[in-house]
């Protein structure tokens, strides 16, 4: 059996784990980097990128053909060899294969080409990401995961969507940008639940403006009355822990691995679990690369002697569609006051519909909508062209725990979509 001693193990090399492994290599630390699938995770090669990839193509308005040599160009063939002699050249050992917890301190990789192989180590981290939940359908027709429909050659002529969430609505987009007839059949009462209502219903009417056909209130047996040639499950995703050995008391009752404000792994008392910590998907706290990459820092910092907590409180949630949604913070509007403003009100809205062509002019739509509580910014929801660049000084202030006074008074340059903001801190400032 093939064995090897480390300072850390690292269990699924998705953006958290691939960044943990690397930057405590660079410390100085000997690392062993375990993987079954991708170096690098989902995100590279089936996930955010060919996804950004496709949108931009059919926002483009290129041909099937032209935008998926354009995803597989954007996404190196899925080919993950130069990730993989990145973190080499850097002095992780890579192991291929399936990891489990052996005991503490222990891993057993199984399923690989140099495998069953032993793994010692003082620190694992468990980044092992999340799966795609696949509900029971009511009818017999071919399914696609996300991730299989950003790896597809094909091209559906009618595609059903189910869900309403991130994924759903950008793929939703791109694919009936691309020729694709497509229905969204959406539970809730609108797109993107964990946000205000009117940033789905606005997202809703841009999807139906370019054909799609969404559908909310709307349950899986609506299906049965549906032609069409496949069905893209975006029903939401689940972490992956199944056959990883972690005691049962370290789940929550969702299936995620418990975790403190250090990425340590603790019980359902909150003891931390010596030697464990976990960062990405597999923690059910933000299902975004940008939190997995802020999580694999704690870590980092932790093993490094210079701990300090993972801060959730102003993660940007962002929607990759044309226009963009930005999110941070809380936005229940839970014992918060809150003021909107049309993005289409700011010159820069009327100076990029007279930019365009006359025949291609299409009405813009977005606002801006800010949550305050004692004068301080805790949340912020945005829909707009570019929103997912000038929303960020909204996740910044509201991290900062910035007031509405000092934001109000901030000076913003001119002509830019961030001046929608000035209305609205102006209303909260009552």
């Amino acid at each position: 059996m093939f064995t090897s001693q480390a300072d850390v193990c690292v269990i699924g090399s998705g953006s958290g784990g691939k960044m943990v492994a690397q930057r405590l290599a660079r410390a100085g630390r000997r690392v062993v980097l375990v993987e079954r699938g991708y170096v690098g995770g989902f995100c590279p090669y089936v996930a955010c990128v060919p996804a950004k990839s496709l949108l931009l193509s059919a926002a483009a308005g290129l041909s099937w053909p032209a935008a998926r040599a354009l995803r597989d160009e954007a996404v190196g063939g899925r080919d993950d060899s130069g990730a993989a002699r990145g973190l080499t050249d850097d002095g992780v050992e890579i192991v291929r294969g399936t990891a489990r917890l052996d005991g503490p301190g222990r891993v057993l990789v199984e399923d690989g080409p140099t495998t069953p192989a032993r793994i010692t180590a003082r620190t694992v981290v468990i980044g092992t990401g999340s799966s795609p939940v696949r509900p029971e359908l009511p009818v017999d027709v071919a399914t696609w995961t996300s991730e299989e429909a950003l790896a597809a050659d094909e091209l559906p002529a009618r595609l059903a969507i189910v869900g309403g969430g991130p994924v759903a609505c950008e793929l939703a987009q791109a694919y009936a940008g691309l020729g694709s007839r497509v229905t969204m059949l959406v539970r809730g009462e609108h797109l993107l639940s964990g946000e205000p209502s009117w940033v789905g219903e606005a997202l809703a009417d841009v999807l139906r403006g370019d054909g799609v056909d969404v559908r909310t209130s709307t349950s899986l047996d609506a299906l049965a009355d549906l032609d069409v040639d496949r069905v893209l499950l975006g029903t939401g995703r689940t972490p992956a822990t199944s056959g990883l050995g972690l005691d049962e008391d370290w789940l929550t009752s969702a299936g995620a691995v418990r975790t403190d404000g250090r990425c340590r792994v603790v019980d359902a008392s909150g003891s931390p679990v010596e030697g464990l910590f976990a960062v990405g998907d597999v923690t059910g706290i933000s299902p975004y690369t940008h939190t997995a990459n802020h999580q694999a820092r704690t870590v980092v910092d932790e093993l490094l002697g210079r701990g300090r907590d993972a801060d959730y409180s102003a993660i940007p949630r962002a929607v990759y569609t044309h226009p963009p949604v930005f999110s941070t913070g809380d936005t229940s509007g839970d014992g918060a006051r809150s003021a909107r403003f049309s993005v289409t009100e700011v010159e820069r809205a009327n100076l990029l519909e007279l930019s365009a062509p006359r025949d291609q002019r299409r009405a813009l739509t977005g606002a801006v909508e800010l949550f305050a509580r004692d004068g301080i910014l805790v949340g912020a929801a945005c829909l707009g062209p570019e929103a997912d660049s000038w929303g960020a000084e909204l996740s910044l202030a509201v991290r900062a725990r910035l007031t509405v006074d000092l934001l109000a008074h901030h000076v913003r340059a001119f002509p830019t979509w961030s001046e929608a903001v000035f209305p609205a801190l102006e209303e909260l400032q009552g």
